[in-house]
């Protein structure tokens, strides 16, 4: 974490995450610490069930969706087709992630998400921290912005997000600490590396590690199998990698 970032993130700020006795509680204090550590316009924070995909709970700031609280219960119903979701849940882990990093502008703007929700309160950019936080449960932190994010705010942003995983560990057990340590061994460059791909690359490489070949890709993705080898290339070339196996083990 940077240096502006480790003197804002108190240590009360910590002591209310790992003392916080609910999801609601340990979600409210999250945020309160994200907003420590990266400024932005808005603010939300929610519970995610990975399983039946439902939101358990959602705490939003007076501009980012309060205001229109039946819009947002239809939102939830929608969540599973936003293009981070599909990202995290496809992986299902703790993770930080800068959509401008992740999805190009151009195709960003063209979703519901975007013009409905977004683009009303001028939101061009979203940094989100994923964090497992029980057993079929995340946690997804967002800072929304009018301007994008510098590689200093992702490194805090990524910075923030393995510190918090550490805290989380004792609530969901060795997984949860086994999977601090090997984000901490990837490091950032690792991270970006991953968030170079673009969405459709993210879905091939998923299915990469899934075991799938070229043209059962193809076929789920309903793309020809020279497409997937198009889109392996490219993965292959941003990820620094040669082979499948060691492009599957980013995710």
């Amino acid at each position: 974490m940077t240096a502006m970032a480790k003197q804002a993130l108190t240590l009360k700020s910590l002591e209310r995450i790992v003392l916080a006795p609910s999801g609601q509680q340990l979600a409210e204090a999250s945020l309160a610490a994200l907003r420590e550590v990266v400024p932005g316009d808005h603010f939300s924070a929610i519970l995610f069930n990975t399983e039946d995909h439902k939101v358990e709970d959602y705490m939003l700031d007076k501009g980012w969706l309060a205001s229109n609280n039946l819009s947002w219960r239809h939102a939830q119903q929608r969540l599973t087709d936003h293009p981070l979701a599909k990202i995290v849940l496809s992986r299902r882990r703790s993770m930080a992630l800068v959509r401008s990093s992740v999805v190009a502008d151009s195709a960003w703007k063209k979703t519901w998400i975007y013009n409905e929700f977004e683009r009303p309160l001028g939101v061009e950019d979203i940094a989100s921290v994923c964090q497992i936080t029980a057993p079929n449960q995340m946690l997804i932190l967002s800072c929304g912005r009018s301007r994008g994010f510098s590689d200093g705010d992702l490194t805090s942003i990524q910075c923030f997000q393995r510190v918090l995983n550490g805290l989380l560990a004792s609530r969901v057990g060795d997984r949860l600490a086994n999977s601090s340590q090997q984000e901490m061994a990837g490091g950032v460059v690792h991270q970006r590396r991953l968030f170079t791909l673009t969405l459709r690359e993210h879905d091939v490489l998923h299915w990469v590690r899934e075991g799938k070949r070229d043209a059962e890709i193809g076929i789920i993705l309903t793309i020809s199998a020279r497409t997937v080898s198009h889109h392996l290339a490219s993965i292959y070339r941003k990820l620094g990698v040669e082979t499948r196996s060691a492009a599957a083990v980013f995710l």
